[in-house]
């Protein structure tokens, strides 16, 4: 198994669109360049940790329940 990158953007978008939160809302709220939190949504492969923990605090997301969606999604399409 491996960490797919694109199903990190995919699920970081899906946490913002279930927000109700245009990528301008939640960039500044999480203190961060619009254009920053559109590009990890289209692909995570370069956000640095901090980063990600920036987010997920700010969307509510415990960081071990974000990698056991991330697991699980990759255990779907390994099948």
């Amino acid at each position: 198994m491996y960490l797919d990158t694109k199903l990190i953007a995919e699920e970081l978008r899906s946490l913002r669109t279930k927000k109700n939160q245009t990528i301008e809302e939640a960039s500044r709220n999480i203190g961060i360049h619009p254009n920053t939190l559109s590009k990890y949504e289209k692909d995570a492969s370069d956000m640095q940790l901090g980063i990600l923990e920036k987010v997920l605090e700010y969307y509510g997301i415990d960081e071990l329940i974000f990698f056991k969606i991330i697991r699980e999604y990759n255990q779907q399409i390994d099948k």
